[in-house]
């Protein structure tokens, strides 16, 4: 991620609405790399899920699951061969019903599986599929009809999980990054132990197909975030991020 400093003649003047204590060059440094490793891990998580959505409905069995209400949405965990997509039942206590390897490629490894039964979750599913059903359950202001969530393991000292509600669109050309959420929550799942916005309306990006790049103002942070970094990998195209402290450029997830 670059600080394009060129391209500001006079300081950038944005009021911010909540305001950050200062931060030194290292944490600056972490900050930003946390936030491009972040960012890509929910683009990867995201568009596995999206691969595994694609594989999985061609099979007869999981359509009519569907369509009898016996699914529960899915989870995804990062393994050796792959991110693991998981398609839960809609059981009172989740359990596995399929699951979808996709590989570093984008693409789907192996074979789909289809359990004979329903089966138990690891601790750490469990843990996720529960995170996944706390966060749905959240109260916020929404700017989609429809959302993508995404769950990872906080890897920070003391663990528990962190959920990312995404605002889901079918219009091309439009980066719908306004209503993008953040949720913290415990080890269990169950209780959210912080949550934040990263947009004060419900902005959406133009990005026609021979644009070459988007650009936003953010309020929030002196720096930008995951979900910037999310948004300019899911659009395909740079974004330049203006905030206190200059202007920003995210370009291939830095």
């Amino acid at each position: 991620m670059w600080l394009l400093s060129a391209f500001a003649c006079a300081p950038l003047a944005v009021a911010q609405d909540d305001a950050t204590p200062p931060m030194d060059d290292a944490q600056v440094a972490k900050a930003l790399l946390d936030a491009e490793a972040t960012g890509r891990a929910i683009y990867l998580h995201d568009q596995a899920a999206a691969v595994a959505s694609d594989a999985v409905t061609t099979l007869k069995a999981f359509r009519q699951d569907g369509k009898q209400g016996r699914l529960g949405g899915w989870i995804t965990e990062q393994r050796e061969a792959g991110i693991v997509v998981t398609f839960l039942s809609s059981e009172p206590e989740p359990r596995a019903r399929y699951r979808v390897t996709v590989g570093s490629e984008g693409r789907v490894v192996g074979d789909v599986e289809a359990l004979p039964e329903s089966a138990a979750l690891t601790p750490h599913e469990l843990g996720a599929a529960r995170a996944r059903n706390t966060a749905a359950k959240a109260e916020f202001a929404p700017c989609s009809r429809s959302y993508n969530t995404v769950v990872l393991p906080d890897l920070r000292e003391g663990g528990g999980w962190i959920a990312y509600l995404l605002p889901g669109t079918t219009k091309h050309g439009i980066v719908p990054i306004g209503g993008s959420y953040r949720l913290d929550l415990d080890a269990t799942g169950e209780k959210i132990l912080k949550q934040r916005g990263f947009t004060r309306s419900c902005i959406v990006l133009e990005s026609p197909r021979d644009s070459v790049g988007m650009m936003i103002t953010h309020l929030l942070d002196p720096m930008p975030t995951e979900v910037h970094v999310f948004w300019s990998l899911w659009a395909g195209k740079p974004m330049y991020v203006g905030t206190s402290a200059g202007l920003w450029k995210i370009e291939d997830g830095r």
